[in-house]
């Protein structure tokens, strides 16, 4: 570490009071608002934040209401907002909490690391802001002011880094107001400090930045090696069947683990050219009651609608899809009279849900894109078209 240390902390923390913004979670000291506002933060910006938090603590006010509910009803609430996988872990992390302290939330940053999905960050938050721990609370936005800042030359994302920061603020951390400093550091790289054409004549931290001395501080942070996005097609059929959909349930583990979706499957192709879509209806769905149907529909070329791209982290998704309509084949109550709808769920997970259902179950957006770009669907199976 550089010797030479400012102690710019009365800077950013005066700068802080002054204009900070008025944040819903910003009005409460309790850590587990503290908490959730921090978990839904985590790769969401604030204005799409305030509403999902609004409406979370009004339904799960505190630790007590969050363990008691099912997971689906919380990742019902949390629908529309992503990264579903943060809704299970405070979920999860809560029902800990009732479990093991009676519903008391930790009150310090080594307790609060105890509970399960709640890393150095979260822990750092919730301890500085809610109990005034002088611990620092280090995401993205800080990484990217504090690279500025001192003009760190490593990758901002290797381990070398993190310890770089974490020593750093543990000198510059003022005692007497941990949680302003943390949050002014965050405000900060979110207002001002931005990735992107960062608006320096506002910093307040202007005559301490070696970035803006050297006189281009988007030279930082440093990222090497970045994982290169995986494309991928992901074609997906959307049956139809008496005002019901088929969904099915992906697996526990993965990427939008135990989520809905409608049945596909992800292929390393470069086109659908050749494609059976048959095919991937016989391997998607195991009840082989509608094999004849389906691949009445199919025997026409299908009407292919697409493509729409949904990226994930390091996957992006270029989704192709198929609506096959049960309703449009002219012997269909001779076969529902051999069968029933509810022997597919008890085979692969799937189930015919309700479409009105779609706007309250937890529908990852990837599927909400395909489903709102998908016109005239409602329309079709209501009139049977």
């Amino acid at each position: 570490m550089r010797t030479e240390i400012n102690n710019w902390a009365p800077s950013l923390v005066g700068w802080y009071k002054r204009v900070k913004r008025d944040l819903p979670w910003r009005r409460s000291k309790d850590a587990y608002a503290i908490w959730v506002s921090e978990v839904m933060l985590q790769q969401t910006q604030v204005i799409t934040v305030i509403p999902y938090y609004q409406r979370f603590m009004e339904r799960f006010p505190d630790v007590f209401a969050l363990a008691k509910a099912s997971e689906e009803e919380v990742l019902e609430l949390w629908r529309g907002l992503g990264y579903y996988s943060r809704a299970r872990r405070l979920w999860e992390g809560a029902r800990y909490v009732v479990r093991t302290t009676a519903g008391r939330m930790p009150e310090d940053f080594t307790s609060l690391l105890m509970i399960p999905g709640v890393g150095e960050y979260t822990a750092g938050a919730i301890a500085s802001i809610a109990y005034e721990e002088r611990v620092p609370a280090i995401d993205g936005n800080v990484k990217r002011v504090l690279s500025r800042l001192r003009r760190w030359e490593e990758d901002v994302e290797k381990a070398k880094s993190y310890r770089f920061f974490q020593e750093y603020l543990k000198i510059i951390l003022p005692a007497d107001c941990p949680g302003d400093f943390n949050q002014g550091l965050m405000e900060l790289g979110a207002t001002v400090c931005t990735p992107k054409n960062p608006k320096c004549g506002l910093c307040p931290l202007q005559d301490d930045c070696q970035g803006y001395t050297l006189g281009d501080p988007m030279v930082y942070p440093v990222k090497k090696g970045r994982e290169k996005v995986k494309e991928v097609l992901r074609p997906t059929l959307i049956l139809l069947h008496g005002g019901q959909v088929l969904l099915k349930k992906r697996p526990s583990r993965g990427l939008l683990a135990n989520l809905w979706e409608f049945p596909g499957e992800e292929l390393m192709l470069d086109s659908l050219a050749d494609y059976s879509w048959y095919d991937l209806y016989k391997t998607q769905v195991i009840d082989r009651t509608y094999d004849e149907l389906v691949e009445e529909l199919l025997q026409v070329k299908p009407n292919v609608q697409g493509p729409l791209v949904h990226t994930f982290s390091h996957r992006r998704w270029h989704m192709y899809w198929v609506v096959i309509n049960l309703d449009t084949v002219h012997d269909l109550e001779r076969v529902l009279r051999e069968s029933s709808l509810d022997y597919l769920g008890s085979k692969d997970g799937g189930r015919w849900l309700e479409i009105s259902q779609l706007e309250r179950i937890a529908l990852p957006v990837a599927f909400q894109k395909i489903w709102s770009t998908a016109t005239g669907i409602t329309e079709c199976v209501s009139n049977s078209c």
